[in-house]
């Protein structure tokens, strides 16, 4: 007789607290007041978000995107040879960038650049086979505010 395994992982991003339940086929996840869930298919990726109200995901002249933008803006792209492991070795081996938080598939740190500090993030996602990496579009400095929520929507990325 198949018994069906049920699994309940209760997690908190920072204030974000969402709750997943799973059995081995199906997965819900309840959507925090001022967000909501979207696909990523627009960009070629098959998963579904948590994200603030207002953020899609898009793709404009060959570059993929999830923003509402302004001031929310994930750039994403395939890989390739980088992983969490090697981001957290340069991390640690370069004397101007300190690591700040790590989480299940991302990492914030800061860095100083030019004389300014700034922090970022990055994540390495596997979804359908394939590594994605999820960062901040790094064209102006950002803070530890700015960046949060940004590491915590791509937290809540799974699989379609």
């Amino acid at each position: 007789m198949n018994k069906a395994i049920a699994v309940a992982i209760v997690a908190t991003l920072g204030c974000t607290t969402f709750v997943s339940a799973q059995d081995g086929t199906k997965t819900s996840t309840s959507i925090p007041a001022g967000k909501e869930r979207i696909s990523l298919q627009a960009i070629e990726i098959p998963a579904a978000m948590i994200v603030p109200t207002g953020v899609k995901a898009l793709e404009e002249t060959y570059s993929y995107y999830i923003s509402n933008g302004s001031n929310f803006i994930i750039s994403v792209e395939s890989a390739y040879d980088m992983n969490m492991e090697k981001l957290k070795a340069e991390i640690a081996s370069n004397p101007d960038k300190k690591l700040l938080s790590t989480k299940a598939h991302s990492v914030i740190f800061q860095e100083k650049m030019m004389g300014r500090e700034m922090v970022h993030f990055e994540s390495y996602v596997e979804i359908g086979g394939q590594l994605y990496r999820f960062y901040d579009k790094r064209v102006t400095p950002l803070t530890l505010e700015q960046v949060t929520p940004m590491c915590e929507a791509v937290e809540t990325i799974q699989p379609l």
